[in-house]
């Protein structure tokens, strides 16, 4: 076979056509037809407007209806209200003597609605409402009041913890021991007699220093230990401003430098200066 025939055969419009009739000569697919029937019926859509009977149609727009225009004609007795500026004068250009009178005007406005206003709708002079985070109405008169109460216990109980440190430990004892005598004062009788057995026994137990039984009793001996419960030194020492006695521990060697020697020599000098003085003067 040649390569025209081969060609003629294969690639020829005569060909493509007896594959088209093929195509179309084949045998059509049987169809069932299938009838649905409803059993509901379908909804219709009602033509009445509600308030309306069913009985009355709906009329079709006549001819003078149709040709109306959507448009709205404003009768010339209608006022538009121009928008005004802050100052009360209206916008856009005008003279200064309407600018003014628009102003005055605004002004007189304001203040007739003033004057209509009462003092108390207004809250001329009224008082404060403070309110805490709760929503309660809070009396800042008895807030402050318990403010300042509670300042001044603090500052009272600062200058007594204050006096208190600055004070040693005998002052400490008077001041207890003054504090019961007068307790001890307010519940009882101002007068006192002779026979007040309490105050007999107070004056019989009390020690002095240059009584000169006191070596003959051995009941009485003095007691080397001070108020506050420390024991002292028995033996001799050097007086002092204070009269403080040492501790039982001392060994006797005065470290001191020396004031208290000097403080006492000079008082001594000057009443003796002073006694000189008035029993050489001239009659």
């Amino acid at each position: 076979m040649s390569l025209a025939d081969y060609l003629a055969k294969n690639y020829t419009s005569k060909n493509k056509k007896d594959k088209k009739d093929k195509k179309s000569k084949k045998k059509p697919e049987a169809t069932v037809d299938v009838n649905v029937s409803l059993t509901r019926p379908r909804p219709t859509i009602s033509s009445t407007r509600p308030g309306v009977s069913s009985n009355e149609s709906p009329q079709e727009p006549t001819d003078a209806d149709k040709k109306k225009s959507g448009w709205t004609v404003v009768g010339s007795g209608v006022t538009v209200s121009e928008p005004l500026m802050a100052s009360g004068a209206k916008a856009g250009l005008q003279t200064g003597a309407q600018v003014a009178e628009q102003i005055r005007a605004k002004e007189q406005r304001e203040r007739e609605m003033l004057q209509r206003w009462s003092a108390e709708g207004m809250g001329k002079d009224a008082e404060t409402v403070y309110r805490d985070t709760g929503g309660a109405r809070v009396d800042m008169g008895a807030r402050l009041t318990e403010r300042k109460r509670k300042r001044d216990e603090e500052r009272a109980e600062a200058e007594r913890r204050k006096k208190e440190m600055n004070m040693g430990l005998v002052q400490k004892l008077d001041m207890e021991e003054k504090k019961r005598k007068l307790d001890k004062a307010a519940s009882s009788s101002l007068s006192t007699y002779a026979d007040d057995s309490e105050l007999n026994a107070q004056q019989r137990t009390r020690e002095l220093e240059d009584d000169p039984m006191l070596s003959f009793k051995p009941g009485k001996s003095k007691k080397y230990v001070s108020r506050t419960g420390r024991k002292l030194y028995r033996g001799a020492y050097p007086e002092n401003r204070f009269n403080i006695a040492p501790g039982y521990r001392w060994d006797g060697v005065d470290r001191s430098n020396g004031f208290e020697r000097a403080y006492f020599r000079k008082q001594q000098e000057t009443q003796r200066d002073k006694t000189l003085s008035y029993t050489m003067q001239e009659d």
